[in-house]
């Protein structure tokens, strides 16, 4: 049996070859071929040194190094006595260098037995290895269609492994390059629903500001409409006043009224009274001008005469001066109470008139702030509805978009470990696709030499 190793980096390929007889070459059965392969970049040949005899017993190698034989020779034995101290420690001294040299010798000796046993080994091998290399020889041309086929086979697996691998990574690089964009495509949306989040966060900003702004306004209106409240309190506790004032005006109006009418009436009685009296004084002046007409005394009738005429004309005098007086009083207290009770009634009035007008004013203010209130609150609880709804949007889409980003994420973690794991197949098939090609290359190289070395034993044959 013969074996051939060949080293490929950590790749070792070994083939063995049985042959049952040298002289019958049609009887050696198929060589069997075993392959280890460990995919390693690179490889280190180990060449052997070539030793050969030389024919005179030395040894020669592949360094030029030459080892010759070196004989012992005997020396004379030198006696210690009749020597001088000096020549004692001479003799010593070339005792131990002659003992040492001897024992070197001899260690080389046995070096050199050694080494030759070797060289006989190595050319009992180098024959065997000969007589395998010319059963190869022989055998050259049957074994090339079998292991050219079997290799053949083994390549066309690997070229359709690595097509396979090729055209898998073409499709994973396609399924990364669409996910990529759709990751692109994600992110983009990711990215528009972020900015239309901070535009409805700037929205809701506003719309709180905005509402802010209206509560701000609503209070000052409650407030308003508070005072104004307020207000229509303290003029309707005026007009109240007034009113019992005007009340209070009315019942002194009817009180002076009826003084008027109980003057009037003893003004009626006094008139009444002194018309009596006159009709009294010119019964007693006719009487006592009847009496005077009976007296004898013309001197006496007209002295008395003068005298009740002048009597009469002073008590009417002084009568008309009172009724005058009286007359006149009465009329300018009169028109001084009439005057006060109109321009009280006036000023009432006016006032009366000004707080319905306030009144009306303030009850229509209120109206229409009490509409602006209600207006305002429903606008304010549409735009909290609005706020609320934006919210609960932006949080679902913010929930969507996380779960379809982490889902995409997971996908292409998925992908890439996919990837990544194709990536290494291939390239251990690349590995393996190298090494069957260098040991492809090396058994073809090898058969080469063999053919060359049959052809030239042939021709060496033939010059015999």
């Amino acid at each position: 049996m013969s074996e051939y190793k060949t080293s490929y980096g950590d790749h070792t390929t070994t083939t063995e070859f049985r042959i049952t007889n040298k002289s019958s070459m049609d009887q050696v059965p198929l060589p069997e071929y075993r392959s280890t392969i460990a995919a390693r970049p690179g490889y280190n040949r180990a060449i052997g040194s070539s030793i050969s005899m030389t024919p005179f017993g030395s040894m020669s190698s592949g360094g030029g190094r030459i080892l010759k034989t070196v004989t012992e020779i005997g020396s004379s034995s030198i006696h210690s006595s009749g020597l001088s101290p000096f020549g004692q420690n001479a003799a010593s001294t070339i005792r131990d260098t002659r003992e040492r040299e001897k024992k070197e010798m001899s260690d080389l000796n046995d070096r050199l037995a050694s080494y030759i046993e070797k060289v006989r080994f190595l050319e009992a091998q180098n024959r065997k290895l000969a007589a395998d290399l010319d059963l190869l020889r022989g055998r050259w041309g049957k074994d090339t269609l079998s292991v050219r086929a079997m290799y053949e086979g083994e390549l066309q697996e690997a070229r359709k492994l690595v097509n396979d691998t090729n055209r898998q990574r073409e499709e994973l690089e396609k399924e990364i390059r669409k996910l990529l964009d759709e990751l692109s495509e994600y992110r983009r949306k990711y990215e528009d629903a972020l900015r239309g989040h901070q535009i409805d966060r700037d929205r809701i900003d506003e719309l709180l500001n905005q509402l802010s702004g209206l509560e701000a306004e609503i209070n000052l209106l409650r407030r308003r409409i508070a005072n104004i409240e307020e207000e229509i309190a303290r003029i309707k506790k005026e007009n109240l006043q007034f009113a019992n004032e005007l009340t209070k005006a009315r019942s002194d109006l009817d009180q002076e009224t009826l003084n008027r009418i109980d003057f009037q009436n003893q003004v009626q009685t006094l008139l009444e009274e002194i018309d009596f009296m006159r009709r009294v004084h010119d019964q007693e002046i006719a009487e006592l001008q009847a009496m005077a007409s009976r007296d004898t005394t013309p001197e006496n009738r007209e002295y008395f005469k003068n005298e009740l005429a002048s009597a009469i004309r002073d008590i009417r005098a002084e009568y008309d001066q009172i009724c005058n007086v009286n007359r006149t009083d009465m009329e300018s207290w009169y028109k001084l109470k009439v005057q006060e009770i109109q321009t009280q009634s006036t000023r009432q009035n006016l006032e009366q008139n000004y707080a319905k007008e306030e009144v009306k004013r303030l009850r229509v203010q209120l109206t229409d702030l009490r509409g602006k209130l209600a207006d305002l609150e429903g606008r304010n609880s549409l735009l909290e509805k609005q706020t609320q709804e934006l919210n609960y949007q932006l949080e679902d889409d913010q929930r969507s978009y996380e779960a379809a980003l982490n889902d995409r994420d997971a996908q292409i973690r998925k992908m890439r470990e996919e990837c990544q794991a194709l990536m290494l197949e291939l390239q251990m098939l690349l590995d393996t696709k190298q090494t069957l090609d260098a040991e492809i290359a090396i058994y073809r190289r090898v058969c080469v030499c063999a053919c060359v070395c049959v052809l030239h034993h042939k021709c060496t044959h033939v010059r015999w």
